[in-house]
């Protein structure tokens, strides 16, 4: 773990100052569990933005072949070398190795009892077994045709090069589809952890690193939509509340004022969901009511108001709090 993680997850960690209500043991379960649940979501994301760039470069590279050969792309046929150029190995070593073998082991630890999981860890096992089978045929492809091409073993080599034209296509189009329902059912869960203080702090952290910028096209904001029936304004205020109540109040005065810039966005979307007959798009972000933006509006300018003005009478702690907040980011 890099320096960087280290003082992201010290933040993250951080116990609000109402934790004492728990008992050691349960808090420390607690937040085990937390950074478990965080996990899972960064490595999803991670292994998403991946397989999403090397189905691209595959689909780029199958068209730029069916465009110079003037066949379809159900119709080409490819050499081994160019059959095994359309998919790199070690990006799929990457992808199952490094993302999602360790993702898996996290839905197995959270959501995997005797006799029930969630339909993510299924999903995240059944990519680990198609990218299996796709990374075994890749290698198939380029390490033993051309050794059955210098060899002018015909028969051989037709038979790798025949199952590959079929199995590398059906095997990618397998992942892509699990990895949409995978999304789906992500985009289900996140409302369900967003009482974490070390998630929603992780997600605002990390809201520039490439798979959360690059998992949706509106990046972060685009996370909170399915988080809070009110969006970027109710995420970032978590956010800012999280920090605030564990003193980190020059970063709670940052998303304050981040929060602050999104309420007009919220009061639009509040007036659409008053509107709207169908309860259920409220408690599809797992809420049962929304509450009206114009109380947290009137909270954010008030805690703003108190940390400005607190710094502004103490100086010193003013740079004591600027000091220990630096090293927090």
């Amino acid at each position: 773990m890099c320096i960087r993680d280290r003082v992201i997850l010290s933040v993250a960690l951080k116990a609000p100052e109402n934790a004492g209500f728990y008992s050691m043991s349960a808090q420390n379960n607690l937040q085990v569990q937390a950074h478990r649940t965080w996990s899972i979501i960064r490595y999803f994301y991670l292994a998403l933005v991946h397989f999403r760039r090397e189905y691209e470069r595959y689909d780029k590279k199958v068209m730029d072949y069916s465009r110079k050969s003037g066949l379809d792309r159900e119709s080409l046929r490819l050499n081994s070398e160019q059959l095994a150029g359309l998919l790199e190995f070690k990006n799929l070593e990457l992808l199952r190795d490094g993302y999602i073998q360790e993702l898996k082991n996290l839905c197995h630890l959270v959501f995997r009892t005797d006799d029930h999981t969630d339909p993510l860890d299924r999903y995240v096992s059944d990519i680990f077994h198609e990218i299996s089978i796709l990374k075994e045929e890749h290698y198939t492809v380029k390490t033993y045709a051309p050794q059955y091409e210098r060899d002018s073993n015909e028969v051989e080599l037709r038979f790798i090069l025949d199952d590959a034209h079929v199995t590398m296509p059906k095997k990618l189009a397998q992942i892509r589809y699990l990895f949409g329902k995978g999304r789906d059912r992500m985009e289900k869960f996140l409302p369900t952890v967003r009482s974490m203080p070390i998630v929603i702090r992780s997600l605002y952290l990390h809201r520039n690193d490439d798979f959360i910028r690059q998992a949706y096209p509106g990046g972060l904001k685009a996370i909170y939509s399915y988080m809070y029936p009110l969006g970027a304004f109710e995420g970032y205020y978590q956010v800012a509340q999280s920090f605030y109540h564990s003193s980190f109040f020059r970063q709670a005065l940052k998303v304050f004022k981040i929060a602050e810039n999104e309420y007009p966005k919220a009061v639009i979307r509040y007036k659409e969901l008053l509107k709207s007959q169908d309860q259920e798009e409220s408690s599809d972000n797992g809420n049962d009511s929304v509450r009206d933006p114009r109380w947290t509006i009137r909270s954010i300018r008030a805690k703003i108001s108190r940390i400005q003005k607190w710094s502004g009478k103490n100086p010193r702690s003013r740079e004591k709090r600027k000091s220990s907040g630096s090293s927090a980011k």
